[in-house]
This record gives C-alpha cells, sequence and structure tokens, in this order.
C-alpha cells in the first residue's frame, strides 16, 4: 500500500505543480485537513485549494516548488520540499525546504502536515533518519 501512496502524492504533487486544482482535489478527502506552518489547520478542499491559490499567488512567476524525497511507510507519505521564488509585494527571495507527511485511506490523502524540521516529519511518519 505504501507504494501506492507515494504514487499517489508524486501525482498531486504533479497536478500543484501545473496549477491544475481539480486534479488536485481528486486526490483529497473531501474533508481533508491541512495543518499548515503559516495558516494553522485547514479544512476541506475548498479551503485547502484557496490556500494554494493564495501561496502561488504571492510570489512572482517563475516560483519553483520541487519534491526532493518521497518515502512511503504504510499509510503515510514523508515528503521533502524545496522552494524557491520572489515574493510578489516584497521582492524578497526565498530559498528554503520544508517537510510534509501525508496520511492517507482507500487512496484519499486525509490529512497533510507541514514541518519545518526534517526530524519532527520523520517521526510523525514513523521513520528515522
Amino acid at each position: 500500500m505504501s507504494q501506492e501512496n507515494v504514487e499517489i502524492v508524486r501525482e498531486a504533487w504533479d497536478a500543484y505543480s501545473r496549477g491544475d486544482y481539480d486534479r488536485i482535489a481528486g486526490f483529497h478527502d473531501p474533508h481533508v485537513v491541512v495543518i499548515s506552518l503559516e495558516d494553522g489547520a485547514l479544512y476541506g478542499n475548498n479551503a485547502v485549494l484557496a490556500n494554494y491559490e493564495r501561496w502561488n499567488e504571492a510570489w512572482e512567476e517563475g516560483a519553483e516548488t520541487t519534491l526532493e524525497e518521497v518515502i512511503g511507510h504504510g499509510d503515510r507519505v514523508f515528503v521533502t520540499v524545496r522552494f524557491h521564488g520572489r515574493g510578489r509585494a516584497s521582492g524578497v527571495e526565498v530559498e528554503t525546504r520544508f517537510y510534509e507527511v501525508y496520511t492517507l485511506r482507500d487512496g484519499k490523502v486525509l490529512r497533510i502536515d507541514e514541518y519545518e524540521h526534517r526530524a519532527g516529519a520523520l517521526e510523525a511518519a514513523g521513520l528515522s533518519e
């Protein structure tokens, strides 16, 4: 099951990179929960997709969000994400990494938890360094 979940997360990220929000929604449970580093808890597809749109609008053209690592472990998938972009309003250039843990059930993403530190995300996914 973990390889299936890895493929679902990869496909969802591919849809995100293309801005295909309808496709992303198809990977989520309708009551998906996202615990975001910036915005806290988001409940349901509408809130999550609106958050993705706000995030993308905050950056100048050419901002990149890239999956660097994907590890499946049972019903959880750990990802390392690299982001590079320049703020549309501030002009500030940002390059960072963050980590996410996806929880899936029956082929749908139920929850996404974002982490600033790799160790905490690995632990939440049931993995270790």
